[in-house]
């Protein structure tokens, strides 16, 4: 018996060891969310691990500068929101944290009135996973007007702290921003 009791006190034990080991990972994840839901995409992107930024301006950039001379309206709209108020030779130097809010601001573009709605949304955690001592996962539950749904977000420790990873390749997003402007402007073929 006194076996048993002692298996209990160190299972619990751990589990309120886990679970105050998540708290960093938990307030990670809440900040960026909230920063997120709010369209604070700058403050959202300072929660994101700098070598995925890195990554994505990398992948992305060249082909929003290279649909530029785009003659389509819709291309010339996705550009807009992509640059924002960036204007002339300075669009080359974008920032990370520029070309993920320009990213972010076509994807919110998409869905107004889900993202409109995002910022009254209730935010549970479900559980957090870490597969390793320096990765975690937070799955969580999103609600929104009675309607909830389910994700996880990946999250790395670097340099003492965590960091939320970009769940998109950057080359695969590439490629389909480039398909996407290579076809734009094609003539439909006629139905018969």
């Amino acid at each position: 018996m006194k076996k048993a009791l002692l298996l209990v006190a160190a299972l619990a034990f751990s589990a309120v060891a886990s679970a105050a080991d998540t708290k960093p990972i938990e307030e990670v994840f809440l900040r960026y969310w909230g920063a997120f839901a709010k369209k604070d995409l700058a403050k959202a992107a300072a929660d994101v691990l700098p070598s995925d930024l890195e990554e994505t301006k990398a992948a992305i950039l060249p082909v929003f500068l290279g649909a530029q001379a785009h003659k389509d309206k819709e291309v010339q709209e996705m550009l807009s929101l992509f640059f924002g108020r960036t204007v002339g030779r300075a669009r080359e130097a974008m920032t990370p944290v520029e070309v993920y809010a320009g990213i972010n601001r076509i994807v919110m573009a998409g869905n107004p009135p889900f993202f409109d709605v995002l910022k009254d949304a209730s935010l549970s955690i479900i559980f957090v996973r870490t597969p390793k001592p320096e990765e975690a996962e937070v799955h969580y539950q999103v609600t929104i007007r009675g309607a909830s749904d389910t994700d996880a977000d990946e999250l790395v420790k670097k340099n003492g702290r965590w960091w939320i990873r970009v769940k998109e390749d950057p080359k695969e997003a590439a490629a389909q921003f480039k398909q996407v402007f290579e076809n734009a402007g094609k003539a439909a073929p006629a139905t018969k």
